[in-house]
Order: C-alpha cells, then sequence, then structure tokens
C-alpha cells in the first residue's frame, strides 16, 4: 500500500531540512553557507532589495531567468511568504518543504500504482538519498512532478490528462521533451489514437500557458532562452571541464553541444524503443533524461531530482541507485568547496579534485542509462528452473511396450 511507504519520505525530506537549517538560522548571505554546505541558489534570490512576488513577476519587474514553470513557483512562494530579509526566506524554506513533501508523496504513489511497469519500485523514491541533496535548493521537482505524473497518466490510459501535464513540463526544459518522446513511442494497448490524443494535449496545454504569459510579458518566455544560449557552461556540466582547464568553451558553443545532446537521446530512445520485447516507457523515459542531463549546459545538483521518479520507474537496483546517490553527495559537497576556493584558496578545493568530482558523478549517471540500455538490449528471459525443465507430456500418456511386459513380478493378464 502506498501510505506506508509515503511515512518513509521523512528520513531524506528531514536530512535535507537539517542540511538547510544552518543556513535558515544564520542566513544565506555571504560565503558562509558554502562551508555550511547549505547554500541555495533559490534562497539566494529571495529577500533582496527591489521587487519581488508574483505581480512583480508577472508584469516583468523581476528579472528573473528561469524557466516558466520554476519562476511561478517560486515567485508564488515569495508572495506567500511574511515579512522581509531572513525572516522572508525562511517563510519561502518552510513553504517549499511543505510543497515538496506533498509532491514528493504525490511520486510515491504514482509509482505504486502505475500500469504496465513491472520493474518499479515506490520504496527507491520514498528512501532515495538523493531527495535529502537535491529537493530543497529549488522548485525543480515542480516540472519533475508533472513529467512524471504525465506517464502515471499514460500508463493508467489517459492521453489528454498526460499530454496536458507533459505539455507544461516542456516549458521547464529539455529533460521533460525525452519523456513526452518515450511516452509517444510505447503507446498503451487498448487506447485508440493514443499518440495523436497525447500530442494534441501537450499542444494545447503549452499555447494555453504560453499565450497569456507571452501576452503580459513575452519576456517571461525569452528571457530563459537568451540566458540558456549566452549563459555558457555551468557546474556539473560536461562542458565545464574545458573551464575548469582554463579553456572555456564560447556560449554558442555549449548550447550547439547541449542542442546536439538532445538529439542523441532521442536518436538513443528511437534505437531503444525498436528492441523486442519492447521496453517500458519508463525505461526509454530514464535514459532519453540521463543523456539530456548529461549533455546540458549545465548540471547542478538540484538537476539531480530529475532521476529520482525514473530510476524508481525502471527499477534500477539498490545498489547502482547507491552508487549514484554517493556520487551526487560527493559531487555537491566538492562544488561549494570548490565554489568556496575563490574568496580561501588554502581552505577550498582545486579545480582538479573537482573536475575528479564531477566525471565521477557523470560515470556514475551514465551507468544508469547503460543499466536500462543493457537490460533492454541483452538481458534474456529469466532462466528455467528444474519443473520448467521437464517433459510436456508423461511418458506413460504413450506407452509402447504391452500391459504388464515392464512390471515385475509379471503382469501376465491385462485388467
Amino acid at each position: 500500500m502506498p501510505a506506508p511507504l509515503v511515512l518513509l519520505l521523512a528520513l531524506p525530506l528531514g536530512v535535507a531540512a537539517l542540511r538547510q537549517a544552518s543556513c535558515a538560522a544564520h542566513g544565506w548571505a555571504g560565503r558562509a553557507p558554502l562551508w555550511r554546505q547549505c547554500a541555495s541558489p533559490m534562497m539566494s534570490a529571495v529577500g533582496v532589495d527591489g521587487p519581488q512576488g508574483l505581480l512583480a513577476y508577472l508584469t516583468g519587474r523581476v528579472g528573473v531567468e528561469l524557466p516558466l514553470p520554476q519562476g511561478f513557483v517560486t515567485s508564488a512562494l515569495v508572495t506567500l511568504a511574511p515579512g522581509s530579509g531572513l525572516q522572508q526566506q525562511r517563510g519561502v524554506l518552510v513553504l517549499w518543504a511543505v510543497v515538496a513533501a506533498v509532491l514528493s508523496a504525490g511520486l510515491v504513489v504514482a509509482v505504486a500504482t502505475v500500469r504496465d511497469t513491472p520493474r518499479a519500485d515506490a520504496v527507491a523514491v520514498a528512501l532515495s538519498p538523493v531527495l535529502a541533496v537535491s529537493v530543497l535548493l529549488s522548485v525543480q521537482l515542480v516540472p519533475v512532478a508533472l513529467a512524471a505524473g504525465g506517464l502515471w497518466a499514460w500508463q493508467r490510459r489517459r492521453p489528454e490528462l498526460a499530454g496536458a501535464l507533459l505539455g507544461v513540463a516542456v516549458l521547464s526544459g529539455r529533460p521533460a521533451v525525452a519523456v513526452l518522446l518515450a511516452m509517444a513511442l510505447v503507446p498503451p494497448p487498448g487506447v485508440a489514437d493514443a499518440v495523436r490524443r497525447l500530442l494534441r494535449a501537450a499542444g494545447t496545454a503549452l499555447l494555453l500557458v504560453v499565450g497569456p504569459v507571452a501576452a503580459i510579458d513575452l519576456g517571461l518566455v525569452l528571457r530563459p532562452l537568451s540566458a540558456w544560449w549566452g549563459g555558457g557552461a555551468g557546474a556539473g556540466s560536461p562542458w565545464f571541464v574545458p573551464e575548469l582547464a582554463r579553456h572555456p568553451l564560447g556560449p554558442a558553443t555549449v548550447a550547439v553541444l547541449s542542442l546536439l545532446g538532445l538529439a542523441l537521446a532521442a536518436g538513443l530512445v528511437v534505437v531503444l524503443s525498436t528492441r523486442r520485447p519492447r521496453p517500458a516507457a519508463a525505461d526509454l523515459a530514464l535514459l532519453g533524461v540521463v543523456v539530456v542531463l548529461l549533455t546540458g549546459a549545465s548540471f547542478r545538483p538540484a538537476d539531480a531530482v530529475w532521476l529520482v521518479p525514473f530510476v524508481a520507474l525502471a527499477g534500477v537496483r539498490w545498489r547502482d541507485h547507491l552508487v549514484w546517490a554517493g556520487a551526487e553527495a560527493t559531487h555537491a559537497v566538492a562544488l561549494y568547496t570548490w565554489l568556496d576556493a575563490a574568496t580561501d584558496p588554502a581552505k577550498g578545493l582545486p579545480a582538479g579534485w573537482y573536475a575528479a568530482a564531477l566525471s565521477l558523478r557523470l560515470m556514475a549517471v551514465g551507468r544508469l542509462a547503460w543499466v536500462v540500455w543493457a537490460r533492454a538490449s541483452w538481458e534474456g528471459p529469466p532462466p528455467a528452473g528444474t519443473l520448467a525443465r521437464l517433459p510436456p507430456e508423461r511418458p506413460v500418456d504413450r506407452s509402447r511396450v504391452a500391459v504388464g511386459d515392464d512390471a515385475y513380478p509379471p503382469v501376465t493378464e491385462g485388467p
């Protein structure tokens, strides 16, 4: 039953809250949060001088470069949080912790009740250590929940609901595009015109959201794209390694590589979907999301939450799950320590050591895609047991000897 599993979320979410306790007491400003391992880009943008809140965001008075779903939710949290400065930051943290708990519970229930996904493991969401590392650093869980909810609705034979959820999630970035493609390649059985209904609902939802927003302020849609195109490589991305070596790639080059990564993800998902038996949509979605994240312009610790529900839906073994979680925690610590080296090189982490932690994380995440690929490509049916190797017919059903010929003592008369 999903209800007891939901209670297990108290462990990773409690650890995530404890990681923010020091900053909640002393603030998120300055370099101290890096040493305390509680620095949060979302919290650093809250409580500053200038217009804030949902109304200021919708009217273009807030220069937020977040994608539309994340920007809307963040601004709404700022509006609801009381006070100003540190008090407002604490309010935003508490509100987001409550929302994140509700969304995480929804993911547990969705994974536990999904259909046609035999390997799905709801415990992998409820006890995922990656939630403790990533869930309170940004509102990235909102589009993740939309995408995972869309996959759940797709497997439950509700293409319109799935399309509506994915249509909104696509506004958050490329991972949702990979999930939408995976769903379209594996339509649920028994649903007429499922793919057409899915895409039509996704397009309708996209227009219903983008249309009014663009009429109010087109910059809310274009600013995140401009920031992505001109931002260059960010922390966590493989394209950031040349920058660590003091040979940075140009912003346009990084953006093109990110688009090529999306094309690579689409190609791999299409190829994997041709395997027989056809893999589940969750397996294709995990493969696509992994490749998209690994080739993106940035791959921050908060972005790891994208993988949590799809790792659970694909039923990745706990051994691989824990290896990935350990790499995520190592990378997060290394990133904070490397950032602090900018002000105190004697105490901060050198660029070479951060590159090593980054490479470890990329390999651990890439292994998740390899697990799905290998399982679909080379893993055959389970080996037959002893009973399965028995002959299909009993020998006595077709006896070739006369009655009593093989008995001892001999039988001389028939029945």
